[in-house]
């Protein structure tokens, strides 16, 4: 799983990350779907008030059924697990001991990106940010409520990234370096700064070949799906050998 092991300081985990799931101690707790998707709504949130949670879980029922529905999938995960939903008054949230792996995965990822200075240290990169090669969000969720959480999720992974990726290769590490950029570069074909990641480490290692022959690919992936070319400071990044007149349709491979 990819979120860091503080885990174990919680008896209650809800994961988010790379699928759905409840976790009591050891043991994975069953929860029906109208209780996965309550929880998996609180804990995208720190809490909701119940008409919101009610209109953005069954956005189709009257305001009546909807609240129904809602106290029925607040009984069952409390059932299954309980007290892992409080209902108080009118809001509604998760026990706050409850462990939530993408909310420790987003603030790790913080702290990487977070500049460093005198005071505070950068992170250590110990595994080789491997914890950065899964994270995505509750896959296979299409709900309206879900899909801004997934995006921003993904966008600071992709980040993290390409930062760890330039950090690794600062310190010689070139194959660890490689595979961050490369799962940047696989999360987001299009992304501009996740090739310039992949070129640098390329450069950094000595290998011109192989950072034009990933310019060349990137170069024709552009034309062929936006028509634009790269920018002129990915160009000189990869060396002015790739002249823009070059033929597009020239056979490349990363």
């Amino acid at each position: 799983m990819s979120a860091p092991s503080d885990a174990a300081l919680s008896e209650i985990a809800v994961r988010l990350l790379d699928g759905f799931a409840v976790q009591r101690g050891a043991r994975t707790v069953a929860l029906p779907p109208s209780g996965q998707r309550l929880v998996a709504f609180l804990a995208l949130r720190i809490g909701a008030s119940r008409s919101v949670a009610a209109a953005t879980l069954w956005p189709q029922a009257s305001e009546e059924r909807s609240g129904a529905s809602l106290r029925t999938a607040v009984w069952r995960v409390n059932r299954a697990v309980p007290g892992l939903v409080v209902a108080q008054g009118i809001h509604v949230r998760l026990a706050r001991e409850t462990f939530v792996d993408n909310r420790e995965f987003t603030a790790r990822i913080r702290r990487v990106l977070q500049p460093p200075d005198g005071r505070q240290p950068q992170v250590p990169d110990d595994d080789g940010y491997a914890w950065l090669l899964n994270g995505d969000l509750l896959p296979g969720w299409y709900d309206d409520w879900v899909l801004l959480d997934q995006e921003r999720t993904r966008q600071l992974r992709l980040h993290a990234l390409e930062a760890g990726a330039y950090r690794m290769a600062a310190k010689g590490r070139h194959a660890g370096a490689m595979d961050l950029a490369f799962e940047a570069v696989r999360l987001e074909p299009l992304r501009e700064s996740a090739s310039r990641a992949v070129i640098a480490v390329h450069l950094s290692e000595g290998n011109t070949v192989d950072a034009v022959r990933h310019y060349e690919w990137f170069r024709n992936l552009l034309g062929t799906e936006l028509g634009v070319p790269p920018s002129e400071q990915l160009t000189a990044l990869a060396g002015r050998r790739v002249a823009a007149g070059r033929r597009p349709g020239a056979a490349t491979h990363r």
